[in-house]
C-alpha cells in the first residue's frame, strides 16, 4: 500500500518537531530511538488539542523545537550559493522566516490530516526499526538509517544529525529523507528558482508576508 504524502510527510515531520529535549549523553541512534517514541507520546496525548485549533499544534512545536533542529545549518544547505550572497541581516531574517514557515506548514498539515495520522500510528509497536548508522565525520555529521513499520506498508525514513558546537552529548537534525524525497533538497530547488527570478530580498520579504497574514488571520 502506498501511504499518501499528504499523510505521511506531515506526521514523520510533525514527530521530528515534537522531539522533546534529551538530558542524558546519547549516540545518534539512541537519540533517534527516544526522541521518536517520546514524540509518539506526545501526539497520542494533544492530537484532539491538534486537530481543534491548528495553532496548538504549532504553539507546542515552537515551544519543544529550539533543541532538536538545527535551523541554521538547514538555512545554510537551501539557500546553498545564495547564503554567502545574503548579508548577515538577510541571513538572520532567513532562518527565522523560515523556522516559522515551516512549523506553520507542517503543524497545519498535520492537523488537517491528524486522524489518519493516529490510525496509522495507534496499536502499533516499534514502529522505528534502526538499519543503519554512519559518522559521525570529521565535520560531527552523522546519518541514522531507518524504516518506520506500519501495519500495511514501510518506509525509509533517514536523518541527519549534527554534533552541537557548544555540547558534544547533543545532536541536532538538519534534514530528513522520506523514501529517497530529501527535505533539504526540495526546499532548495523550490526557493533557487525563486531566486534566481526575483532575488533573496524578495524570497524572504514573502515568507515574513506569509507568516505575518497567518498571524493576523489567527489571532
Amino acid at each position: 500500500m502506498q501511504i499518501p504524502h499528504a499523510v505521511l510527510r506531515p506526521l514523520v515531520l510533525g514527530l521530528i518537531l515534537l522531539w522533546s529535549a534529551v538530558a542524558v549523553a546519547k549516540s545518534p541512534e539512541a537519540m533517534i530511538k527516544e526522541s521518536f517514541n517520546a514524540s509518539l507520546d506526545a501526539l497520542m496525548e494533544h492530537h484532539e488539542a491538534i486537530a481543534e485549533d491548528p495553532t496548538v499544534g504549532e504553539e507546542l512545536i515552537d515551544e519543544i523545537l529550539g533543541p532538536r533542529v538545527h535551523f541554521e545549518l538547514m538555512s545554510r544547505l537551501i539557500l546553498g550559493r545564495y547564503w554567502n550572497q545574503a548579508d548577515a541581516q538577510q541571513q538572520e531574517r532567513f532562518v527565522s522566516a523560515f523556522r516559522r514557515n515551516v512549523i506553520r506548514t507542517y503543524s497545519r498539515m498535520l492537523a488537517d490530516n491528524i486522524d489518519d495520522a493516529i490510525e496509522m500510528v495507534a496499536g502499533e509497536d516499534e514502529i522505528l526499526r534502526v538499519d543503519r548508522v554512519t559518522g559521525p565525520d570529521d565535520r560531527g555529521r552523522a546519518t541514522v538509517r531507518t524504516t518506520l513499520r506500519f501495519s500495511e506498508a514501510s518506509v525509509p525514513v533517514h536523518y541527519r544529525l549534527i554534533r552541537a558546537e557548544d555540547d558534544d552529548a547533543e545532536w541536532l537534525a538538519y534534514d530528513v529523507v522520506i523514501e529517497n524525497i530529501s527535505f533539504v533538497t526540495n526546499y532548495r530547488q523550490e526557493y533557487s528558482s525563486a531566486i534566481r527570478r526575483d532575488g533573496v530580498e524578495t524570497l524572504i520579504s514573502r515568507l515574513e508576508e506569509r507568516n505575518e497574514r497567518a498571524r493576523q488571520r489567527d489571532g
